[in-house]
């Protein structure tokens, strides 16, 4: 699953490690109420969190930095939470309820990116962009499809900036 977003984005094997601490999912998964898709488990397994071509910020969760990790959700669907209840989400609704969106990741210009639930598992959700001009818009695949799909220029990038990513776009450590 990781080769795909590796080949695409040879930037980010600068950064892979093998050394990493197990992250303790099993607290995650308890404090936020589901599992994760196996790709951003895998991801998380090599890689800390980082930002794309200065841009959009992946959130990893780190070994010791569980807690953080499960706060930045929290906050993230607060604020959707908010959105909804203020009539401004479209029809989106923050996790737990049935479909709703948990966080993965933000951008400096202000947008924000989910996984919609639903399906037989996690494994079965799809990648939600909400962008900053009110844009929502959806990729039925996982994340690093998404990621790589964006870097090889074969997802479009809705909702974002269309001048993103760059060629070769470089991976920063967030």
């Amino acid at each position: 699953m990781l080769d795909e977003l590796e080949e695409a984005l040879p930037a980010l094997r600068a950064h892979r490690r093998s050394d990493l601490p197990p992250v303790d999912w099993a607290f995650i998964e308890r404090e936020v109420g589901c599992a994760f898709p196996a790709d951003f488990v895998e991801l998380s397994t090599h890689y800390p969190p980082f930002v794309l071509d200065e841009f959009l910020s992946v959130h990893v969760p780190e070994a010791g930095r569980e807690r953080n990790f499960v706060a930045g959700i929290r906050e993230m669907t607060g604020t959707l939470a908010s959105l909804r209840d203020d009539g401004m989400s479209h029809g989106h609704v923050p996790f737990p309820e049935p479909g709703g969106l948990v966080p993965w990741g933000d951008s400096c210009d202000g947008d924000d990116f989910y996984w919609r639930t639903g399906g037989d598992g996690p494994d079965d959700w799809t990648v939600l962009v909400a962008g900053r001009n009110d844009d929502w818009c959806e990729f039925r695949g996982s994340l690093t499809q998404y990621l790589a799909g964006l870097v090889k220029g074969t997802v479009a990038p809705d909702g974002l900036p269309p001048d993103f990513p760059v060629d070769d776009p470089a991976v920063t450590i967030d």
